[in-house]
């Protein structure tokens, strides 16, 4: 009996612990900040609405150089009506698809454009803005050409973009493959093709990578395999690619954010959960900011997340 109150008095104090580191905020001061991005390049993919959209005016607050991209293809609103059979040779679909998407795309634009000038009103000395498809893997290298041609290089790189793809699959209809494809394309291969292509210029600055990913790469949720599992391929490339930099001792950094449920206002939720266990969008893109400073490894947001993982995997 004492040995068991002895493990459950440890347990518990290993838990505080966890909890604490958790939730204890990294700090920097005014100074850290402005030596970090003062004149910086950043490249943030998804800067059009919530997170991305924060994070955009937290760097320009600090005078970071921007180039903000917006997503075209089929959006996130037009996605959350479509389920995994759902089939894109319907000719009366695909004309329904093609008029909704070039609606949202300009929508989307239209939003970027006001992000532009409340970023420069904040104080960046410089911000492009760009439209793009996530989809279009063989070409997604060009925003990488952009922000080196018309910013003169890259600092930092924030890959934010994702496509959420919503369905179950214990129907007993087939899987339409291009929903999946697509939903790997902007999920894994873009953000695989733009950081291999900015490595160069990344080496050169001695730069930083941070990679949006999802609480859903740690578990999984049914109804939400094709984005899990999108969200798991993140996590096993850009580990790799973290631990070779690390091997090879590369100027380069990297970060992996495990990003949890926020209220971004830009997207349907992907849990029902309580109040607090959902972020904030602001919150969530000063945390993401202080990440580029400090360069770890890791980041869970919100940082209870964390905790409830790991607890999940020990006692699931």
């Amino acid at each position: 009996m004492e040995s068991k109150g002895k493990i459950g008095a440890i347990s518990i104090l290993l838990l505080s612990a966890t909890l604490y580191w958790s939730l204890k905020p990294q700090t920097f001061s005014a100074e850290q900040y402005n030596a970090g991005f003062k004149g910086k390049v950043v490249l943030l993919c998804h800067a059009s609405s919530g997170v991305g959209e924060q994070l955009a005016y937290q760097l320009a607050r600090q005078g970071a150089k921007l180039l903000l991209i917006t997503r075209t293809g089929r959006s996130e609103t037009l996605s959350n009506k479509l389920t995994l059979s759902e089939s894109y040779t319907d000719s009366d679909k695909a004309n329904e698809s093609a008029q909704a998407q070039l609606q949202i795309s300009a929508q989307t634009f239209t939003l970027l454009k006001a992000v532009r000038d409340e970023a420069l009103r904040l104080g960046s000395p410089q911000v492009e803005i760009m439209s793009f498809d996530f989809g279009d893997v063989e070409n997604v290298g060009k925003v990488v050409d952009r922000a080196v041609e018309t910013m003169g290089g890259l600092d930092y790189l924030v890959l934010n973009q994702e496509e959420l793809a919503r369905g179950f699959l214990v129907k007993g209809r087939p899987i339409d493959h291009h929903f999946v494809e697509r939903t790997f394309n902007v999920n894994v291969l873009s953000g695989i093709q733009i950081a291999l292509k900015a490595m160069p210029h990344l080496q050169r600055s001695k730069g930083h990578i941070f990679v949006s990913s999802s609480a859903l790469g740690e578990i999984s949720k049914p109804g939400l395999a094709v984005f899990s599992s999108s969200k798991h391929a993140v996590n096993g490339f850009f580990y790799s690619l973290q631990q070779e930099l690390l091997e090879k001792k590369s100027p380069v950094s990297l970060t992996l954010g495990a990003v949890g449920e926020v209220d971004a206002g830009d997207k349907t939720p992907l849990f029902t959960l309580p109040e607090w266990m959902v972020g904030e969008k602001v919150e969530c893109a000063e945390v993401i900011m202080d990440s580029l400073l400090a360069r770890p490894h890791t980041l869970t947001y919100p940082r209870i997340h964390l905790t409830l993982v790991r607890l999940q995997k020990l006692f699931g």
